[in-house]
C-alpha cells in the first residue's frame, strides 16, 4: 500500500496561524484526511510580529507539553495531524519538529511560504524556493529528513513558476515526500491551476490549495494533478466544509 493512500483524494485543513491549534483543527477539520497545526514560529526575539500564542521561545520545556496537548486535541476530529513551523535558525526547526514527532504528530512540516521580513531577510520563507537559494534549500530539507522519521511536508507558495518547479524537483530529489503548494486561485482559467499540471508526478504526494470553497473547486485541483486539496480561509467560515468536501470526494473517487 502506498504510504500516502490516506491522502489520495483527501482534504487537508491548511495552516491557519493564530487560529489552528488543536481544538480549532478538531472542529474545523473534522472528517478531513489531515489537519495542520500552526504555523508556529520558534524564535528567541521579544517582538515577533505574529499572534503571540503561536510563537515559542526555543525551549522544549515550553513547547513540548503544548504540542502533546494540542496534537491530542486535534485527533478528536478523526484526521491525521501535522505540525508546521517556521524559524530563522535551522536548529530551532529541527528541535521543534522532533518534539512534534515525540508528541505523536503524523507529519512534520516546514513552512517555506511566509513573506515575513524576519524570514526573507535570511533567504528563508518564500525566498527559500528561489533558484539562487537552492543550496540552502537542500541543506534545510536534508537536515529535516535526517532529524525525523515521520513524513515531511514542505509548504511553499507559487511565486515564479520556473523557480517553483525547480525547487519542487530539488526537494523530491533530496527525498521530501510531500509538497504542499498554495496556488493562490483555483478558478478554471487561473495560472495556479494551470501550473499544477507541470507538477504532476514530480513528487510522491502533492497537496494543493488556493481559494477552494466548494466541491467543484476541489475536483478541479485534483484533476489538475494534486493528490489532495487544501482548504484554508473557507474552512474558517464553515466548520463543516472540510468534512463535507471529504465525503463528497470519497464518494466519487
Amino acid at each position: 500500500m502506498d504510504t500516502f493512500d490516506g491522502l489520495r483524494n483527501g482534504v487537508v485543513l491548511a495552516e491557519l496561524g493564530g487560529y489552528g491549534d488543536g481544538p480549532y483543527c478538531a472542529q474545523h477539520g473534522a472528517g478531513a484526511a489531515l489537519v495542520m497545526l500552526g504555523t508556529y514560529i520558534v524564535d528567541p526575539g521579544s517582538t515577533v510580529p505574529y499572534p503571540p500564542s503561536f510563537v515559542f521561545k526555543p525551549d522544549r520545556a515550553v513547547y513540548r507539553p503544548y504540542l502533546r496537548e494540542n496534537i491530542r486535541a486535534a485527533r478528536v476530529g478523526g484526521a491525521k495531524v501535522g505540525v508546521s513551523v517556521a524559524t530563522v535558525e535551522l536548529s530551532h526547526t529541527l528541535d521543534f519538529l522532533k518534539a512534534a514527532e515525540e508528541s505523536e504528530a503524523d507529519y512534520a512540516s516546514l513552512c517555506a511560504h511566509s513573506s515575513m521580513e524576519m524570514f526573507v531577510n535570511h533567504r528563508l520563507g518564500d525566498h527559500l524556493c528561489r533558484n539562487e537559494n537552492t543550496n540552502l534549500l537542500r541543506r534545510w530539507v536534508g537536515a529535516i529528513l535526517n532529524a525525523v522519521a515521520i513524513p515531511v511536508v514542505v509548504k511553499i507558495a507559487l511565486i515564479d513558476p520556473f523557480d517553483t518547479l525547480n525547487a519542487v524537483r530539488i526537494m523530491a530529489d533530496v527525498g521530501v515526500p510531500i509538497i504542499h503548494i498554495n496556488i493562490r486561485e483555483s478558478t478554471p482559467d487561473s495560472e495556479g491551476l494551470g501550473f499544477l499540471e507541470s507538477l504532476r508526478g514530480v513528487c510522491q504526494c502533492l497537496i494543493a490549495g488556493g481559494g477552494v470553497r466548494d466541491i467543484e473547486g476541489a475536483r478541479r485541483v485534483l484533476a489538475a494533478g494534486a493528490d489532495a486539496v487544501a482548504i484554508g480561509a473557507a474552512a474558517m467560515e464553515d466548520a463543516e466544509l472540510c468534512g463535507n468536501l471529504q465525503r463528497g470526494l470519497r464518494a466519487t473517487a
